[in-house]
């Protein structure tokens, strides 16, 4: 791969970092729970001092190391997971921190925080997908699970995500007695971003074309 196309490929994918980070930071500033993948360490920053970054920092690593176990291999590409999770990660921080919250404010404003954050989440996937560099430890130890399983990505994606979501809901309703930090906006964020996923991958085609050499673009069409 050529070195120009390379770094093309990693400001888009560090773009699309950035722009997950600000999504999740709407979704979950919008006091309506927050994004299937972010609801454990959402919850568990409610309840600890620790912030949301830190949790997300945490749990990206243990995904990195099932990863690791699933493949028994570790490249250097796969080591580059580390330096994106810690972006990621400060991201969301400063998203939270730059994001009033709607908490106590009107319902149709939380509405409107959800749906701009899950439109920004799914445009940073989207991107981080055309880049087709590396993938946050999340994504890429579905991707793991689902070679290895034989199981189809989205399925297992389905699977883990609502598994962590289970997980998160049990640990609210253990520590709050109430589901703080999952409610309606966890299942409208998990719908909906999928959908504009696949939405913003057909019309921002154009952006994929531009990155790839023009062989691999012609292998797209």
């Amino acid at each position: 791969m050529p070195a120009q196309e390379t770094r093309r490929r990693y400001l888009m994918f560090i773009a699309g970092v950035l722009i997950s980070a600000l999504g999740i930071g709407f979704i979950s500033r919008a006091a309506l729970g927050t994004s299937p993948i972010s609801s454990l360490p959402f919850v568990l920053s409610l309840s600890t001092p620790l912030s949301m970054g830190v949790y997300t920092m945490a749990f990206n690593l243990l995904f990195l190391v099932g990863e690791v176990i699933l493949r028994r291999r570790f490249t250097v590409v796969q080591a580059l997971q580390i330096p994106a999770t810690l972006l990621f990660s400060v991201c969301i921080d400063g998203a939270l921190w730059l994001i009033p919250t709607q908490l106590h404010g009107p319902y149709p404003l939380k509405v409107v925080y959800l749906l701009v954050g899950c439109s920004l989440l799914a445009l940073g996937v989207t991107l981080e997908v055309f880049a087709n560099v590396i993938m946050l430890p999340g994504e890429a130890l579905v991707r793991a699970i689902s070679e290895k399983t034989g199981w189809q990505f989205h399925k297992v994606k389905m699977l883990f995500d609502g598994s962590l979501t289970v997980i998160a809901a049990i640990l609210a309703l253990c520590v709050f007695g109430r589901l703080n930090g999952v409610r309606e906006g966890t299942v409208v964020a998990a719908f909906l971003v999928g959908r504009l996923v696949g939405l913003y991958s057909k019309r921002l085609s154009f952006l994929r074309d531009r990155l790839l050499s023009p062989a691999q673009a012609a292998s797209h069409s």
